[in-house]
């Protein structure tokens, strides 16, 4: 089903349309000031919506969110025609796991083809459902890339972090149908896998797939944050495929990642391979002690001299009640190029830092939350 749908219009298979064809227009020369009914001569005042035009059907129905469409096509056959034209269809916004399931899929094999931006929350609704979660993922990935689209701008699929309680074979099964997608894009240009929470092995597996041929000079927006979960016995900064993926984004302009990332290798990388593009870091810091040495100063100001115009985002979120005010300190080398800096531990341990940062971060934003 998925494989039929064209750019002259498919919503089902025996219901085709052209957009051509239809001219229909209001003749208003026939109008009089006569008593006679306006329905007579073709006016619209008995509510006939099945009379519009087909393109005044389409821009009406563009001001409607896509439910409202999917439910407004199964109406009438006058509503499934211009409901079949894939100018609706450039953004999906989804939300995996719930009662609609069976309907989305169907949404993604008719309308996939069209879809330029897909945006899908993809968190397990109940802590029983996670077999359910991983099965719907793959088949929802596996529906969009039966439609061959190629031409996605923005993929965002977040909070996949039950793929972390599958088996291994299940796991690779998703993250390799993930892979196959990112891999087929020609244009895709923001790609957020935030929260994935994998293993190096599967979220390395899917930044080269960003990486590949097609797709490291479009991808301008790039959120990696929690895409991996390290254990206490690695140190994916120090991974040198990692390193190696990073240096093919030449077009990169927005990165939002973990501060594990974070090393000297890799600010010299995005320096050579980001320089001039490289617009915005977005840090965030969850743990509460150091599993590498974080970025030397030297590092930053390397990289503040090929990047002019880089400004830097830090988050401190805690993930314990532990002190935070020492991690940050050793993360605020001055020559970091801090702009904003979201302090979200509480206020208690903040004084320790503020000397800090008024000595070496004095145009800085400093929003602060405080302690429940």
């Amino acid at each position: 089903m998925g494989s039929e749908w064209s750019r002259e219009g498919y919503f089902h298979q025996n219901k085709r349309f052209k957009p051509d064809n239809d001219h229909t227009i209001l003749n208003v020369d026939n109008l009089d000031s006569s008593g006679e009914s306006s329905t007579e001569h073709g006016l619209f005042t008995d509510a006939d919506w099945s009379r519009l035009p087909y393109l005044v059907l389409v821009q009406v129905f563009q001001h409607l969110d896509n439910p409202d469409r999917y439910h407004a096509a199964l109406t009438c056959k006058s509503w499934l025609l211009p409901l079949s034209s894939p100018v609706l269809w450039r953004t999906g916004h989804f939300k995996l796991n719930t009662k609609y399931d069976k309907y989305l899929l169907t949404f993604m094999r008719r309308t996939g083809k069209s879809l330029l931006h897909i945006r899908a929350d993809c968190a397990a609704q109940k802590a029983g459902d996670i077999s359910y979660s991983i099965r719907f993922l793959y088949q929802f990935i596996e529906a969009l890339l039966t439609t061959n689209n190629q031409q996605l701008v923005t993929l965002s699929l977040t909070d996949m972090k039950m793929l972390k309680l599958s088996s291994v074979h299940h796991k690779w099964e998703v993250v390799e149908q993930l892979a196959l997608l990112i891999e087929n894009q020609r244009n895709l240009q923001v790609l957020d896998l935030s929260h994935a929470e994998l293993n190096i092995e599967e979220g390395l597996r899917l930044l080269e797939a960003a990486a590949s041929h097609r797709c490291h000079k479009t991808i301008h927006t790039l959120d990696i944050n929690r895409l991996i979960i390290q254990k206490e016995s690695e140190d994916v900064s120090t991974d040198k495929k990692l390193h190696r993926c990073m240096s093919r984004f030449s077009n990169l302009s927005d990165l939002k990642l973990c501060n594990i990332y974070m090393s000297d290798e890799l600010l010299y990388v995005l320096a050579k391979t980001a320089s001039h593009s490289l617009r915005l870091i977005s840090i965030i810091e969850e743990y509460d002690r150091f599993h590498h040495p974080p970025a030397t100063s030297g590092a930053w100001q390397y990289l503040k001299s090929a990047c002019p115009n880089l400004n830097v985002e830090l988050f401190i979120n805690p993930r314990t009640g532990r002190r935070y005010d020492f991690i940050a300190l050793a993360i605020l080398t001055p020559c970091m190029p801090l702009h904003k800096l979201y302090w979200s531990c509480g206020l208690s341990n903040f004084h320790h830092c503020l000397e800090h940062i008024t000595d070496n971060f004095r145009e800085v934003v400093l929003k602060t939350r405080r302690e429940n």
